[in-house]
Protein backbone atom coordinates (compact mmCIF):
# COMPACT_ATOMS: atom_id res chain seq x y z
CA UNK A 1 0.00 0.00 0.00
CA UNK A 2 1.33 3.44 -0.88
CA UNK A 3 1.97 6.17 1.63
CA UNK A 4 -0.97 8.18 2.85
CA UNK A 5 -1.42 11.16 0.48
CA UNK A 6 -0.58 14.55 1.89
CA UNK A 7 -3.68 16.67 2.32
CA UNK A 8 -3.84 20.32 3.38
CA UNK A 9 -4.76 20.81 7.05
CA UNK A 10 -4.89 17.03 7.60
CA UNK A 11 -2.06 15.06 9.20
CA UNK A 12 -1.22 11.50 8.25
CA UNK A 13 -2.89 10.04 11.35
CA UNK A 14 -6.04 12.11 10.83
CA UNK A 15 -6.16 11.05 7.19
CA UNK A 16 -6.02 7.39 8.24
CA UNK A 17 -8.83 7.84 10.78
CA UNK A 18 -11.01 9.75 8.32
CA UNK A 19 -10.27 7.19 5.62
CA UNK A 20 -11.35 4.26 7.82
CA UNK A 21 -14.55 6.09 8.78
CA UNK A 22 -15.34 6.87 5.15
CA UNK A 23 -14.75 3.25 4.12
CA UNK A 24 -17.09 1.95 6.83
CA UNK A 25 -19.79 4.54 6.10
CA UNK A 26 -19.40 3.99 2.36
CA UNK A 27 -19.92 0.23 2.69
CA UNK A 28 -22.91 0.75 4.98
CA UNK A 29 -24.56 3.22 2.60
CA UNK A 30 -23.60 1.17 -0.44
CA UNK A 31 -25.36 -2.00 0.67
CA UNK A 32 -27.86 -0.90 3.33
CA UNK A 33 -28.34 2.79 2.53
CA UNK A 34 -32.10 2.63 1.92
CA UNK A 35 -32.58 1.30 5.44
CA UNK A 36 -30.17 3.50 7.40
CA UNK A 37 -30.28 6.75 5.42
CA UNK A 38 -32.89 8.31 7.72
CA UNK A 39 -30.70 7.54 10.74
CA UNK A 40 -27.65 9.00 9.00
CA UNK A 41 -29.52 12.18 8.09
CA UNK A 42 -30.86 12.42 11.64
CA UNK A 43 -27.32 12.18 13.03
CA UNK A 44 -26.02 14.80 10.57
CA UNK A 45 -28.88 17.12 11.46
CA UNK A 46 -28.22 16.67 15.18
CA UNK A 47 -24.52 17.46 14.76
CA UNK A 48 -25.16 20.56 12.65
CA UNK A 49 -27.97 21.75 14.91
CA UNK A 50 -25.89 21.33 18.05
CA UNK A 51 -22.98 23.22 16.47
CA UNK A 52 -25.22 26.13 15.46
CA UNK A 53 -26.91 26.20 18.87
CA UNK A 54 -23.58 26.19 20.67
CA UNK A 55 -22.24 29.05 18.54
CA UNK A 56 -25.33 31.16 19.24
CA UNK A 57 -25.23 30.42 22.96
CA UNK A 58 -21.49 30.85 23.44
CA UNK A 59 -21.91 34.61 23.85
CA UNK A 60 -24.14 34.04 26.92
CA UNK A 61 -21.93 31.56 28.74
CA UNK A 62 -21.15 27.85 28.80
CA UNK A 63 -24.48 26.81 30.33
CA UNK A 64 -26.53 28.70 27.74
CA UNK A 65 -24.32 27.31 24.96
CA UNK A 66 -24.86 23.73 26.12
CA UNK A 67 -28.63 24.22 26.45
CA UNK A 68 -28.92 25.76 23.00
CA UNK A 69 -26.70 22.99 21.63
CA UNK A 70 -29.12 20.37 22.95
CA UNK A 71 -32.10 22.27 21.55
CA UNK A 72 -30.36 22.72 18.22
CA UNK A 73 -29.48 19.02 18.07
CA UNK A 74 -33.13 18.07 18.62
CA UNK A 75 -34.44 20.52 16.02
CA UNK A 76 -31.75 19.61 13.49
CA UNK A 77 -32.40 15.90 13.91
CA UNK A 78 -36.15 16.34 13.36
CA UNK A 79 -35.71 18.61 10.33
CA UNK A 80 -33.17 16.39 8.59
CA UNK A 81 -35.27 13.30 9.24
CA UNK A 82 -38.32 14.94 7.70
CA UNK A 83 -36.39 16.36 4.76
CA UNK A 84 -34.44 13.20 3.88
CA UNK A 85 -36.26 12.65 0.58
CA UNK A 86 -35.92 16.31 -0.38
CA UNK A 87 -32.20 16.23 0.39
CA UNK A 88 -31.64 13.09 -1.68
CA UNK A 89 -33.63 14.42 -4.65
CA UNK A 90 -31.78 17.73 -4.50
CA UNK A 91 -28.45 15.90 -4.44
CA UNK A 92 -29.36 14.01 -7.61
CA UNK A 93 -30.46 17.24 -9.31
CA UNK A 94 -27.28 19.00 -8.20
CA UNK A 95 -25.07 16.23 -9.61
CA UNK A 96 -26.99 16.27 -12.90
CA UNK A 97 -26.74 20.06 -13.12
CA UNK A 98 -23.01 19.96 -12.39
CA UNK A 99 -22.50 17.32 -15.10
CA UNK A 100 -24.39 19.42 -17.66
CA UNK A 101 -22.44 22.53 -16.66
CA UNK A 102 -19.18 20.71 -17.20
CA UNK A 103 -20.25 19.18 -20.53
CA UNK A 104 -21.28 22.59 -21.85
CA UNK A 105 -17.89 24.02 -21.00
CA UNK A 106 -18.82 26.11 -17.99
CA UNK A 107 -15.79 27.67 -16.29
CA UNK A 108 -17.41 29.46 -13.32
CA UNK A 109 -16.44 32.83 -14.79
CA UNK A 110 -19.21 35.40 -14.89
CA UNK A 111 -19.29 38.78 -16.60
CA UNK A 112 -21.66 41.52 -15.56
CA UNK A 113 -24.48 42.01 -18.05
CA UNK A 114 -23.93 38.70 -19.81
CA UNK A 115 -25.96 35.52 -19.47
CA UNK A 116 -23.95 32.40 -18.76
CA UNK A 117 -25.68 29.84 -21.00
CA UNK A 118 -24.12 26.74 -19.34
CA UNK A 119 -25.25 27.98 -15.93
CA UNK A 120 -28.83 28.57 -17.10
CA UNK A 121 -28.95 25.10 -18.65
CA UNK A 122 -27.51 23.55 -15.49
CA UNK A 123 -30.11 25.27 -13.31
CA UNK A 124 -32.94 24.08 -15.56
CA UNK A 125 -31.60 20.53 -15.50
CA UNK A 126 -31.27 20.71 -11.70
CA UNK A 127 -34.91 21.76 -11.32
CA UNK A 128 -36.24 19.14 -13.72
CA UNK A 129 -34.14 16.28 -12.33
CA UNK A 130 -34.98 17.33 -8.76
CA UNK A 131 -38.71 17.17 -9.50
CA UNK A 132 -38.48 13.80 -11.24
CA UNK A 133 -36.20 12.34 -8.57
CA UNK A 134 -38.46 13.50 -5.76
CA UNK A 135 -41.48 11.92 -7.45
CA UNK A 136 -39.68 8.58 -7.91
CA UNK A 137 -37.47 8.80 -4.82
CA UNK A 138 -38.90 5.62 -3.29
CA UNK A 139 -37.89 3.71 -6.42
CA UNK A 140 -34.35 5.06 -6.80
CA UNK A 141 -33.30 5.64 -3.18
CA UNK A 142 -31.28 2.43 -3.22
CA UNK A 143 -29.38 3.54 -6.32
CA UNK A 144 -28.70 7.01 -4.88
CA UNK A 145 -27.38 5.73 -1.56
CA UNK A 146 -25.29 3.11 -3.38
CA UNK A 147 -23.71 5.88 -5.47
CA UNK A 148 -22.98 7.98 -2.38
CA UNK A 149 -21.54 4.91 -0.66
CA UNK A 150 -19.29 4.18 -3.62
CA UNK A 151 -17.97 7.76 -3.65
CA UNK A 152 -17.26 7.71 0.09
CA UNK A 153 -15.54 4.34 -0.18
CA UNK A 154 -13.32 5.53 -3.03
CA UNK A 155 -12.36 8.67 -1.10
CA UNK A 156 -11.67 6.67 2.04
CA UNK A 157 -9.44 4.21 0.18
CA UNK A 158 -7.55 7.10 -1.40
CA UNK A 159 -6.92 8.59 2.04
CA UNK A 160 -5.61 5.20 3.16
CA UNK A 161 -3.01 5.27 0.39
CA UNK A 162 -4.70 3.24 -2.35
CA UNK A 163 -4.00 4.46 -5.87
CA UNK A 164 -6.77 6.62 -7.42
CA UNK A 165 -7.48 4.05 -10.15
CA UNK A 166 -7.91 1.18 -7.69
CA UNK A 167 -9.97 3.33 -5.32
CA UNK A 168 -12.20 4.43 -8.18
CA UNK A 169 -12.75 0.88 -9.40
CA UNK A 170 -13.57 -0.26 -5.87
CA UNK A 171 -16.06 2.58 -5.50
CA UNK A 172 -17.63 1.71 -8.85
CA UNK A 173 -17.91 -1.94 -7.81
CA UNK A 174 -19.62 -1.02 -4.54
CA UNK A 175 -22.02 1.24 -6.44
CA UNK A 176 -23.01 -1.46 -8.94
CA UNK A 177 -23.28 -4.30 -6.42
CA UNK A 178 -24.93 -2.08 -3.81
CA UNK A 179 -27.51 -0.80 -6.29
CA UNK A 180 -28.39 -4.38 -7.28
CA UNK A 181 -28.61 -5.57 -3.67
CA UNK A 182 -30.65 -2.60 -2.46
CA UNK A 183 -33.01 -2.61 -5.44
CA UNK A 184 -33.70 -6.30 -4.89
CA UNK A 185 -34.27 -5.73 -1.16
CA UNK A 186 -36.68 -2.86 -1.82
CA UNK A 187 -38.58 -4.98 -4.35
CA UNK A 188 -38.89 -7.86 -1.86
CA UNK A 189 -40.17 -5.52 0.84
CA UNK A 190 -42.83 -4.14 -1.48
CA UNK A 191 -43.92 -7.62 -2.49
CA UNK A 192 -44.12 -8.64 1.17
CA UNK A 193 -46.22 -5.59 2.03
CA UNK A 194 -48.50 -6.21 -0.93
CA UNK A 195 -48.96 -9.84 0.10
CA UNK A 196 -49.69 -8.87 3.70
CA UNK A 197 -52.18 -6.14 2.79
CA UNK A 198 -55.84 -7.06 3.35
CA UNK A 199 -57.90 -7.64 0.20
CA UNK A 200 -60.10 -4.73 -0.93
CA UNK A 201 -63.73 -4.89 0.18
CA UNK A 202 -66.22 -6.24 -2.36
Amino acid sequence: MAAVPALPFVSGEAAIIIGVILVVVGLALGFWGHGIWSSVMSLIGALLGSAVGYLFGAAFGVVAALILALVGALIGSILFTKLVKVALAFLVGLLAGAAVYGLLGGQARFTAGQIDTPLIAAILVLIVVFGISYYFIDDIIGIITAAIGGLLLALGLYLLGVTPTTAGLAGLGVFVLGAIVQTSAIRRKRQARAAAAPPPPP
